[in-house]
């Protein structure tokens, strides 16, 4: 960053606005003489001007914005490095000694000097072809031809501040030059694609799923209070779940895009429920005093929509327990949600219904869902009292069904699983494969057992064989597309040292001539720790340990996923503990290994999660009805639910990913609302002195037609997932609305 010059830039777009409108050819020919900064303001000027002939002050001034804007990233210096054929240096061999050189030279002006005739081409070309460590490193070929297609730029961020502002500026800079074919790839791009995409989830979502719950209202209800009130309480509770998260810091993750959609399903859930008891208790609250009506009919459901709320709490905060944040967050605002609706439902409802008048809609309500309703409901009642051994027969059938499909389940963690076939993340990920072997890093670790043992050449033939190995057409199952080791800059050097005989592009037989050429090579090390900066990368201080840097690439026709990636760990552990001399060791770290542990946290965090929901709801239920077999009662239908759920992933190849690990939770969470609600009016019928079959025919027949619209409320609100940009939350919607669907008819 030369602070200088880009004030000296800054000063002379000052006096250029200060001469007020001028046209745009203008304004780019006082710039001419300043290419960057010209570009600059072209590329600015096109991306939030788009195509004028004139710029006003108005216009002016918003270019400058965006030019401080640039200034304050570059003022940053958060870029490290950037390794490009334009960039990357070589080493030589001359005189006895090693040098660096760059393989485009620069002019006194630090200015790259870069080939304009066929003959500069073709000395850069050879330059290019010298060394073959930079194929798939810096430039790939046409597998048919031979040409070189493709250079690649590596762009190296230090570690401080955010990303995302210099990546989308990148970004902006790729997308200028109209003539090139520019694929970006790699973290940062990824993470502005996926804020990009949960923008869009975001503002679609929303509108959807509460267009759905409002039909679903009028559907139920048919009144102007039974639509009006529970939407105000709806966006109430949303606001207040959002605007908490925001308040606090916390960021919209891709599972965490769920939770508006989760909020606005509960929350009408809650909202069913007391709107129905309203209706159910029209007449009685007709009959007397409204207030006084409204106080008894709205004590006996509120109780039974706090106790559903309280288990739906806990449900969701057992995830809090998971080692993963984004998890953790998701279950405590979600928890926290929960009470939300709760508390706004049972206090905003009934002040509603208190204020508005108090009509004949009662009549219209009973009629609009009669028919279809108590069809279903007569349905569920005779299969329950008449034909209970079969219904039993049928659910025993299906657990084991499941139980076998959970065998087959497997676990997904890496980040382009989230993605679809045809994203552009998905397909310049596997561009980057094809033309350069991967873009993300195995490390792979292995001690030499001594300082200076790197510089062995037996240790550095044991890396090369194990390389080989690596990278052979027998190990494709490994999915290594390209290693880059230490060893690669002794080769070079050897090679150098003989003529750039490519016959010597080998690790030397000699220790001497290691140290040797390790003494004479006159490379930089800016922060003096014994290393030459470009071998930072691959050993330590001691030249102890040596890391070997596998590229993982799409090699066998299928995306690689945590299994493969599981695979390729175990086979390489295997193969290293056979093949090591006994004073060596090794280890493995990066990305893909994240993934893998990632996977460990996603099973244990569901199975203690399941657990821990399962115990503490069962013992709130036992305790709040008094009676143990409530509890085992309220767990049925949940327990059923998870484990036909679990199974369907199973058998339809569906993954467990971060998304999908939070269904049990959920499915217990709401599931229980509905064993409550049934359980309380249960309890209730009893004391009147009903037989058990008439007892359920009335119970399902006063709290069946809650459970059915709070449900269809459910099972529509996730299905508005599957317009989700990710393939998870696509999958977390349908199955979702399919444990619905089975917790309703539990």
């Amino acid at each position: 960053f030369d602070e200088e010059r880009e004030t000296r830039r800054l000063q002379r777009f000052d006096s250029v606005m200060a001469g007020g409108k001028i046209s745009y050819s203008a304004f780019t020919e006082k710039f001419r003489d300043d290419p960057p900064f010209g570009r600059l303001l072209e590329r600015k000027i096109e991306s939030y001007l788009g195509k004028i002939d004139h710029l006003g002050r108005s216009d002016l001034k918003k270019l400058k914005k965006k030019i401080l804007h640039s200034y304050s990233l570059k003022s940053s210096e958060m870029i490290d490095d950037i390794i490009s054929p334009l960039t990357a240096q070589d080493i030589t061999g001359k005189n006895d000694t090693l040098e660096a050189y760059y393989l485009i030279e620069k002019d006194g002006d630090d200015r790259r000097i870069l080939p304009k005739t066929a003959a500069e081409i073709a000395t850069f070309r050879k330059k290019l072809e010298r060394n073959p460590v930079f194929e798939k490193g810096i430039y790939s070929r046409d597998p048919k031809n031979g040409e070189i297609t493709d250079f690649g730029v590596i762009i190296k961020f230090i570690n401080k501040g955010d990303r995302n502002p210099i990546a989308c500026e990148i970004l902006e800079v790729a997308e200028s030059y109209k003539g090139l074919t520019i694929i970006p790839q790699g973290m940062p791009v990824v993470y502005i694609w996926i804020n990009k995409y949960l923008h869009r989830d975001l503002f679609t979502f929303i509108p959807i799923v509460l267009l759905v719950v409002i039909m679903v209202f009028y559907f139920n209800f048919r009144s102007f209070p039974g639509v009006f009130l529970p939407f105000a309480s709806l966006t109430t509770g949303l606001f207040w779940i959002l605007g908490l998260m925001g308040y606090v810091g916390c960021k919209i993750t891709a599972i965490g895009v769920s939770i508006p959609v989760l909020m606005i399903a509960v929350g009408s859930s809650y909202s069913i429920h007391i709107l129905n008891q309203y209706y159910a208790d029209f007449d009685m609250i007709s009959d007397g005093k409204k207030i006084d009506g409204l106080r008894i009919s709205m004590t006996h459901i509120s109780l039974t929509v706090l106790l559903a709320g309280l288990t739906t709490f806990i449900a969701f905060m057992t995830l809090v327990t998971s080692r993963l944040t984004g998890i953790r967050e998701w279950g405590l605002f979600s928890a926290i949600g929960v009470i939300f609706a709760v508390f706004i439902s049972s206090s905003m409802l009934p002040a509603g219904l208190a204020l508005l008048p108090h009509n004949g809609i009662a009549s219209t309500f009973r009629r609009s869902n009669s028919k279809i309703v108590d069809r279903i409901i007569a349905l569920m009642t005779k299969g329950s009292i008449t034909h209970y051994k079969r219904v039993i027969t049928v659910v025993i059938l299906l657990i084991i069904i499941s139980f076998i499909g959970i065998s087959r389940l497997k676990v997904e963690t890496t980040f382009l699983s989230y993605f679809k076939e045809d994203d552009p993340i998905r397909v310049s990920a596997r561009l980057i494969g094809e033309k350069f072997g991967g873009n993300r890093c195995l490390n792979i670790l292995i001690d030499s057992g001594e300082v200076d043992g790197v510089k062995n050449p037996d240790f550095l033939m044991t890396v090369e064989n194990f390389r080989r190995w690596l990278e052979s057409d027998e190990n494709r199952d490994l999915n290594i597309g390209r290693t880059d080791v230490f060893s690669d800059y002794i080769k070079t050097m050897h090679m150098a040292m003989n003529n750039d005989d490519i016959a010597s592009y080998r690790i030397p037989e000699n220790h001497s001539d290691i140290i040797d050429y390790l003494e004479i090579y006159t490379g930089e090390d800016e922060n003096s720790d014994g290393r030459i900066d470009e071998f930072e990368p691959y050993v330590d201080r001691d030249f102890r340990t040596c890391d070997i840097l596998a590229r993982l690439c799409q090699k066998q026709g299928r995306p690689i996923g945590t299994a493969e990636i599981n695979h390729t760990v175990h086979k390489i552990s295997n193969y290293l503990e056979e093949t090591l001399p006994d004073n060596y060791a090794f280890t493995m770290t990066g990305h893909p290994m994240i993934n893998v542990k990632l996977a460990y946290y996603i099973v244990t965090g569901q199975l203690k999660s399941l657990l821990l929901s399962l115990i503490v709801i069962g013992t709130i239920v036992t305790l709040l009805f008094y009676h143990f077999r409530a509890g085992l009662l309220a767990l049925i239908p949940m327990s059923v639910a998870v484990i036909f759920n679990v199974g369907i992933m199973g058998w339809l190849g569906i993954k467990l990913d971060l998304a999908t690990s939070i269904i049990a939770a959920i499915t217990i969470g709401i599931g229980v609302d509905d064993t409550i609600h049934f359980l309380n009016t249960f309890r209730h019928n009893s004391e009147k002195g009903y037989g058990i079959d008439e007892n359920i025919t009335r119970t399902l027949a006063v709290s069946g037609k809650a459970i059915i619209f709070t449900s269809i409320a459910l099972i529509l609100g996730f299905s508005v997932l599957v317009t989700s940009s990710f393939i998870p939350v696509i999958l977390f919607g349908i199955l979702m609305a399919t444990t619905m669907i089975t917790t309703t008819i539990g």
